[in-house]
């Protein structure tokens, strides 16, 4: 089954989709055509099939592709796309300019276009992008866009280097340039799901914030860990991040999506699931190493969280 794969076709440009609008520059622009380049292009009229199919409409990649040392790379669609654009810049430099507002995309970040959103992007120099791309349209695209945290005011997302990230990038491309069989798409999906999933994970773990600052609330992390035994509190552990606690609370929230205290009282339950999968101590002892004085309290908790007991738990199979 062939697949739409943009490059040079009888002298005519096969582009991601419609609405490119040239601009002048002392550089030659251009939407593809790169030396190396990959792209993959799914016919509009097998995106609004198989879009209805329910394995494929809470995430269906509609395009994809590697753009290497992209110089002179730039795009523009003023009425937006009818899917979600995600754009990792793996090296060099871009921007985009979305609402008026114009953002610098540099290595290691993530620009993500909603649909529906004019906009316009591009290579800078003398440092153009190498980027890996997709377009995306389904029920699960918003959710995930607001668990990335990108919104069209702040549409660039610092992630890092990653080396999962283009070996998935590198997957699901492949898999879409040998054709566009459900069966294919589906295997796309959840690889490029699998990938948004990395990401968020990425973005709560490595957050950009002042180097200091992340510095001492991962070491409070670690410090809890190690400590899960004692009576910790807010004061204390703001203390020992030396960040008075309001501001502590608040930016270990943003790197965790928890308050510091429901983050350790989730770590203490983590570690009774082990306890109680791996030994035979009482739940009352199990308590007590958590720093739980009560173990009725303490059961209160675990079932909260867990939606059992700790005996309920434990009597359940797992594996």
């Amino acid at each position: 089954m062939a697949v739409s794969v943009a490059s040079s076709v009888m002298g005519l440009e096969l582009l991601p989709d419609d609405g490119v609008v040239p601009a002048e520059s002392a550089a030659p622009r251009r939407a593809e055509g790169f030396p190396g380049q990959r792209i993959v292009v799914l016919p509009r009229p097998v995106v609004a099939r198989l879009s209805t199919e329910p394995l494929l409409a809470r995430l269906l990649p509609t395009d994809i592709g590697f753009y290497p040392h992209a110089r002179g790379h730039y795009f523009e669609r003023p009425r937006g796309a009818d899917q979600a654009i995600f754009i990792y810049c793996r090296k060099g430099h871009g921007w985009c300019e979305l609402r008026g507002e114009r953002v610098a995309v540099g290595e290691g970040e993530l620009l993500v276009v909603p649909a529906g959103e004019a906009h316009r992007y591009g290579a800078a120099e003398p440092q153009p992008w190498t980027i890996w791309w997709f377009h995306a349209t389904g029920s699960d695209v918003g959710p995930l866009l607001g668990e990335l945290g990108v919104r069209p005011e702040s549409p660039v997302l610092f992630l890092g280097e990653d080396p999962r990230f283009p070996a998935l990038f590198e997957e699901a491309l492949e898999v879409m340039e040998h054709g566009y069989a459900p069966f294919q798409l589906l295997h796309a999906s959840r690889t490029l799901a699998y990938l948004l999933s990395l990401m968020i994970c990425r973005a709560r773990e490595h957050w950009r914030e002042a180097p200091d600052t992340r510095q001492r609330i991962s070491s409070c992390i670690a410090f809890m860990k190690q400590h899960l035994d004692r009576p910790l509190r807010l004061t204390a552990l703001a203390a020992i991040a030396g960040l008075s606690p309001s501001y502590f609370n608040v930016r270990f929230r943003k790197a965790t999506g928890y308050s510091c205290m429901d983050y350790l009282t989730q770590l203490r339950i983590h570690q009774a699931c082990q306890w109680l999968d791996t030994t035979d101590w009482p739940v009352k002892t199990i308590a007590a190493r958590l720093g739980y004085d009560d173990p009725f309290y303490f059961s209160r908790v675990f079932s909260s969280i867990c939606g059992l007991s700790p005996k309920e738990y434990r009597r359940t199979h797992k594996g």
